[in-house]
């Protein structure tokens, strides 16, 4: 299996498989979490994927 980010293939370094979704989603593989990191920040696929909490229940959305 190659590497989602670099194409390398997994198996050869300290593979991280990430599955978004429901529990039986097909499991995207990357060479080690360099790579998942460096997608992610580069994608964003978490930009405002967060909820907001504060302690005083101000801010929330």
């Amino acid at each position: 299996m190659d590497c989602v980010y670099c194409d390398s293939a997994v198996e050869d370094h300290d593979p991280v498989y990430v599955a978004e979704g429901a529990i039986d989603a097909d499991p995207k593989a990357f060479c080690n979490y360099a790579c998942l990191t460096t997608y992610v920040e580069e994608r964003g696929p978490t930009d405002d994927a967060c909820c907001h909490w504060s302690p005083d229940g101000e801010g929330l959305d």
